[in-house]
This record gives C-alpha cells, sequence and structure tokens, in this order.
C-alpha cells in the first residue's frame, strides 16, 4: 500500500502567491479608494457599528485608511495554517486557497462598506450602517475564493499499479463476475436539530441588532437555510467497475475517483469532534473528505498516496468491494 507520507505536496511560495494574490489585489484598490474619499470623510471615522446599525467605536482616518492591509494579513495567516494542517497536500491545498482567498478578500473589503455610508458627514457619529453594505464584501469574498481554487495547482495522474494489501477487506470474485455497491449517510437527528437552529439565530439576531429592512432579513434567512440544508443533505456513495462516486449537493458535482487510481480501501472511524475539523467538504491531516456524521467512513487512498474520505453506512462491505474490484483491476494488466 502507498504510504500517506508520499502524496504530492504544493510548494510554500506557490500556495502563498495563489492565496495571497486576490487578497492584495482587495486591499490595494481599497486604500486607494479610501485615499480617494479622504476629503469626504469625517475624522475619527467609524470602524463598527452596534444595534440598528449605530456607530460605536471610532478610529483615525489614517488607522481606516492602512485597515484592509488586514485581509492580505489575514489570508497569509491562514494559508500557513491550513498548509500546516494538511501537510500541503495538493489537493487540500485547493480548499486551502479558496478558504484564504475569499476570506482575505472579505476582510480588505469591509472598510469599504463600512466607510461609504460616512462619506459628506461632518461627525461619524451620525453614520448608519445598512446590512446591504455587507454585500460588497462578500461578492468581492466570494469571487477570491473562485479564482484561489481555479489557480492552484491541479494534481496529475494517481495511477495504483500495485493490488491492495493482503490484509485489506476484500471479497471473493469469480472470473467474470460482476459486483457493484451503493449506499448512504444522512446526518443524525440529534446534531441535525442543532445545526438547523443556525437560520432561526441569524433571524433573532438581526432582529435583535435592530434591522429595519423585513426584505433583507427575508433574505439573510433564506440564504442561511439554504446553506444548511447543503450541509444536512446526505451523500450517496456508489462503487463499480469504473470506480467510486460520491454525490451530495454540498460539493455542486460528485467526486469520482476512477478504479485505476484506487490503491486501497479501508475503514476508519471519524469522531463529532475529528480531524477535518468539523461536517462538510472538508480538508485536513488526512487528506480531503465528505463528512455528514460521525461514525465508520470509507476511505481511499489513490495511486499517488492522496486520501479521500466518505463517511457511509456499511462502510466495511464498501471497502470490500472496492478492493476486490481493485485488485481484479490489477491483475488484467
Amino acid at each position: 500500500m502507498t504510504t500517506s507520507n508520499s502524496f504530492p505536496k504544493v510548494g510554500w511560495l506557490r500556495a502563498l502567491a495563489v492565496t495571497g494574490l486576490p487578497p492584495a489585489l482587495t486591499a490595494v484598490g481599497a486604500v486607494s479608494l479610501i485615499e480617494a474619499w479622504s476629503a469626504e470623510l469625517p475624522d475619527p471615522v467609524a470602524v463598527h457599528f452596534g444595534p440598528g446599525g449605530v456607530a460605536d467605536r471610532f478610529a483615525s482616518q489614517g488607522a481606516a485608511r492602512w485597515s484592509p492591509l488586514i485581509g492580505l494579513a489575514f489570508a497569509v495567516g491562514l494559508c500557513l495554517m491550513l498548509l500546516l494542517l494538511t501537510r500541503r497536500d495538493l489537493r487540500s491545498a485547493r480548499v486551502g486557497a479558496a478558504v484564504g482567498s475569499g476570506t482575505g478578500a472579505f476582510v480588505a473589503a469591509l472598510p469599504i462598506a463600512l466607510l461609504a455610508p460616512q462619506r459628506g458627514l461632518a461627525d461619524a457619529a451620525e453614520a448608519s450602517l445598512s446590512a446591504w453594505w455587507i454585500a460588497l464584501p462578500a461578492g468581492l469574498g466570494l469571487a477570491a475564493a473562485a479564482i484561489g481554487y481555479a489557480a492552484s495547482p491541479a494534481p496529475g495522474p494517481a495511477t495504483a499499479h500495485r493490488p491492495p494489501s493482503e490484509d485489506a477487506p476484500c471479497i471473493a470474485l469469480a472470473d467474470g463476475e460482476k459486483v457493484a455497491w451503493s449506499g448512504s449517510a444522512a446526518m443524525p437527528p440529534w446534531l441535525a436539530a442543532v445545526v438547523g437552529v443556525v437560520p432561526v439565530g441569524v433571524v433573532l439576531g438581526l432582529v435583535a441588532f435592530g434591522s429595519s429592512s423585513f426584505v433583507l432579513v427575508l433574505v439573510i434567512a433564506a440564504i442561511s437555510a439554504a446553506l444548511m440544508a447543503l450541509v444536512l443533505a446526505p451523500v450517496r456513495v456508489t462503487v463499480d467497475a469504473a470506480g467510486l462516486s460520491a454525490r451530495t449537493p454540498i460539493t455542486g458535482r460528485p467526486t469520482r475517483i476512477p478504479l485505476d487510481e484506487i490503491a486501497e480501501a479501508d475503514v476508519v472511524a471519524v469522531g463529532t469532534f475529528n480531524r477535518f475539523g468539523g461536517f462538510g467538504y472538508r480538508a485536513g491531516p488526512d487528506g480531503t473528505g465528505l463528512i455528514v456524521r460521525p461514525g465508520p467512513a470509507l476511505r481511499i487512498t489513490r495511486g499517488d498516496g492522496s486520501r479521500f474520505t466518505v463517511t457511509v453506512d456499511g462502510a466495511e462491505q464498501a471497502a470490500a468491494v472496492v478492493n476486490a474490484l481493485a485488485a481484479k483491476g490489477r491483475a488484467r494488466r
């Protein structure tokens, strides 16, 4: 079996450049825009808004002008942390680049949303902030996340050349015999109930903070509910002669691993507090994974040593079928 230490890795400089470029461009643009607004802004300016969008914290114009650079620092720090956490795994790095770029660009653009309503005011205490302004940094963050993911190096071929190890779970297949397996998994009711309160909490938070826009409350509540629905959606796994396919609305498209790339399958236990850092499509020290519940999970090791883990009921049977098909495929070469 290929060990987990031999998986393809991304270079430090490449990862930092891919992750940091979108937030850096966003920060430069934000600093330039704030500089252009300097004659129209009060001094000091409001840098925090409390309940009802009322300004309650202030800082000098000079400090606010350079605050977008915090986004770049945030992106670099997050990138370094994720690289260390995932051991620079190439596939995990793409997820890390998206998270780092998106979060950094959001933080870099946030001062624009805070300062724009203050243009033309003599006193920043008169400013009020509508939550609609957050759509600007949120949109830039999503765009930066997409750029970070697309610009990350794509993994190369991961063809496996050896059959699974003898101690791997496996079923016996006769010559000419075909086999397929499918299974699914969903978040347990108690955990779904905990996660499901998030949209309710968002709505109550908006009401408590005095949001005056009923439409805004509905829009944010709908977005929160949709995101929670994606997290709560079950995952369906199929194993056949083509390889493994894992489908869930979280990723938007199936995760497919061709049979000739599968070196071995085994079963691992995933806890509520796990090495992947939560539930959903995750990246961690053990590669990437689709984690929808705690419990047994099917882990696939590719020919290049990278790993993919998916929680599914009947993981033991799935691993046995995967290894049988992989061994049969290697024997034909």
